[in-house]
């Protein structure tokens, strides 16, 4: 199913733990928590892994239990991207109309399912305007999909 909507992205530091598990291996032992999109990057507090699962309270409660260190973070997911180019044009639609990207990346969540996670200086104004896209929507209706466009 297609997607545009703001989720709730998981920031996890990683290294002071005292799981023997890594912390993608402590959520997928629950099934109720599907991971929808990840990246890690080293930060100057060292690696940090962002998740945008199903379920992020029940996420970060696991993960705080094993003694991760978890902060929720509003983003913007969009997908699943089928054509090649469709992320930079997003960005560039948003940056015409003044409104600044923080970070953005693409997460492959299975064969065929590569999603954008975008941070933007105003979430609600970027959500407005893809919405009315005709970029965004001409996307999806060449793949025969709808766009849920309901919030999380």
């Amino acid at each position: 199913m297609s997607i545009l909507r703001q989720e709730v992205e998981l920031t996890v530091q990683l290294g002071h733990e005292r799981a023997e598990m890594s912390a993608v291996g402590i959520v997928s032992w629950h099934p109720d928590i599907e991971v929808m999109t990840m990246r890690s990057y080293c930060g100057p507090d060292g690696l940090v892994l962002l998740l945008v699962t199903t379920n992020p309270i029940r996420a970060s409660q696991v993960l705080e239990a094993a003694g991760f260190k978890c902060k929720g973070n509003p983003v913007i997911l969009f997908g699943p991207l089928y054509r090649a180019g469709l992320a930079a044009s997003v960005v560039t639609e948003l940056a015409v109309l003044g409104i600044n990207v923080l970070y953005s990346y693409v997460s492959r969540a299975g064969v065929g399912y590569q999603y954008l996670v975008f941070k933007t200086t105003e979430d609600d104004r970027a959500m407005q305007v893809l919405e009315a896209s005709a970029s965004v929507r001409n996307a999806f209706s060449e793949t025969g999909q709808s766009l849920q466009e309901t919030a999380a």
